[in-house]
């Protein structure tokens, strides 16, 4: 079976982020709703840039809110600890538009697959694993991973 050439991977990637767009709600939600939201997970012990950036995107972005922070655990098939269990990736969810637009110029990695995963995953770790990385969730061997070096 043949690889995926770089401007295919290009050309899906872009496909992915258009449809976590199409996602997004067509206007903004109303104040009353916002009330509903589900209360946020606590991002003590996530490292402190992250931090800053996540209360960045929630005061952006009505009604987002982070599902998953600091917690113990293991990447699912490959036995690496997650980014979670250091404190140096939390999982948001939000309308998906206006948290990508934050994420412009992130300089850590997150993923690109809301649509079918309904979070996004932020990382930003000191030893640059993940690091300007987008990518979907899965795991396995049709696993890819994209760096893209220009933003």
């Amino acid at each position: 079976m043949m690889r995926p050439s770089r401007r295919e991977l290009k050309q899906q990637a872009a496909r992915e982020v258009q449809q976590a767009m199409a996602y997004a709600p067509a206007t903004v939600e109303p104040v009353e709703r916002e009330s509903k939201a589900p209360a946020s997970t606590s991002i003590s012990g996530v490292v402190p840039a992250l931090a800053a950036k996540v209360a960045q995107i929630q005061s952006s972005c009505p009604g987002a809110h982070v599902i998953s922070g600091l917690r113990h655990t293991r990447i699912r098939g490959s036995g690496r600890m997650s980014l979670h269990a250091t404190g140096e990736a939390v999982d948001m969810r939000g309308n998906p538009s206006c948290v990508y637009a934050q994420l412009r110029d992130w300089p850590g990695g997150y993923s690109t697959d809301y649509g079918r995963v309904q979070h996004v995953h932020i990382s930003l770790a000191a030893n640059g694993r993940e690091a300007g990385l987008r990518f979907s969730h899965g795991g396995g061997r049709g696993h890819r991973h994209r760096r893209f070096a220009n933003r």
